[in-house]
């Protein structure tokens, strides 16, 4: 059973490579490139088929050395949905489909998997809460769904960011996987890691540099929402709850809440929720003076130091005063960051003033 942990991480890796570089070719011949623009750094056409290229080598991977996956029937279903939401994010990388459509889509899809068992049953003594009823269960697992589908998507703008997120992620989810005896699902966590390391390796090549694309970073926060909840269900004692459901939600809360603060900002500002700018966590980062690849490391780092502290609060504090815990401890840390930014965006006013004074 380990020889094939082994493998599948190094077999997904090179059928990644091999695949990003054959997409790279042909993506450059259909127009699925990045292209640059006022608000991009980048000068060049950069293909958009690092997504493709990971999931096509995860789908190839567990076929090669778990093909009763295809019979397992939480997994299938998952795997169709991302398959669906794959094709939506490809259209969208290269005709940029209207929001409203995505958002139908992806509603339709978080409804396909929890029609077929993929569904949110319990809060899991969140305010005292446990089991809730069969409407709420529908609605909370499509908004969560929904929900962190685009909140990963959000978090894939700078370099390394939603490849390194996933990589913590679902090394996270390897072991809570063991922890709960799904090996299936512990094969495909291991293989989406061996696939997104290749992918870093294009994602920072200059001569060979390719992006994730919605449909990358929309189908691993399809997977990793869908997964999760799978191994919520799969824990049937307290104790696995208490230790995988305080992870799960160290994994989610980064980019879940900054999705939120960046909304409500906007919605404060009277700019529509989906307005573009440059307010996410990783953009005030970037503005400590960090590279992509520094700025990536640190918020992988801040979620490796969420999780843990999620796992420790939860078996001291329980799972409400985590919530609050965790939420706090973001709130801090953006605050810090808001706080350099504002003093950045002075720093500059004030030079310009002091320039156009100069002048005269």
């Amino acid at each position: 059973m380990f020889y094939n942990y082994f493998v599948s991480f190094f077999l997904s890796l090179v059928l990644a490579v091999v695949l990003i570089y054959l997409y790279r070719i042909a993506a450059k011949k259909v127009g699925l490139v990045d292209k640059p623009n006022a608000r991009k750094i980048h000068t060049d056409l950069i293909p958009l088929v690092g997504g493709i290229g990971v999931f096509s080598a995860v789908v190839l991977t567990t076929t090669i050395l778990d093909p009763q996956w295809v019979f397992i029937y939480d997994i299938r279903n998952m795997f169709l949905g991302a398959s669906v939401m794959l094709i939506m994010g490809v259209l969208d990388d290269r005709f940029d489909l209207k929001a409203s459509l995505k958002l139908t889509i992806q509603l339709l899809l978080a409804h396909f998997v929890y029609y077929h068992g993929i569904a949110i049953d319990s809060m899991h003594g969140i305010l005292g809460i446990y089991e809730i009823p069969v409407y709420v269960q529908h609605i909370l697992t499509l908004v969560v769904i929904t929900g962190v589908v685009n909140a990963f998507n959000l978090m894939d703008g700078i370099d390394g960011l939603a490849a390194g997120l996933s990589i913590v992620s679902f090394t996270a989810l390897t072991l809570l996987a063991f922890y709960v005896g799904n090996h299936d699902l512990a094969i495909i966590f291991i293989s989406f890691t061996g696939a997104l390391a290749a992918f870093l390796w294009f994602n920072f090549n200059k001569s060979q540099k390719t992006f994730m694309g919605d449909a990358g970073s929309l189908v691993l926060g399809f997977i990793l929402v869908s997964s999760s909840i799978l191994l919520l269900k799969a824990s049937d004692t307290p104790e696995k709850v208490g230790i995988i459901f305080p992870s799960l939600i160290g994994i989610m809360i980064l980019p879940v809440a900054d999705s939120l603060r960046v909304y409500i900002r906007r919605l404060r500002s009277g700019l529509s929720p989906f307005h573009a700018d440059r307010t996410h966590i990783h953009h005030l980062v970037l503005q400590l003076g960090l590279k992509h690849k520094k700025a990536s490391l640190l918020l992988v780092v801040m979620v490796l130091l969420i999780i843990s502290i999620g796992i420790y609060s939860h078996t001291t504090l329980g799972v409400t005063i985590t919530m609050i815990l965790l939420v706090r401890f973001f709130i801090l840390i953006t605050n810090f960051l808001q706080l350099n930014s504002d003093i950045n965006f002075w720093k500059t006013k004030i030079k310009q003033l002091e320039s156009s004074e100069i002048l005269k």
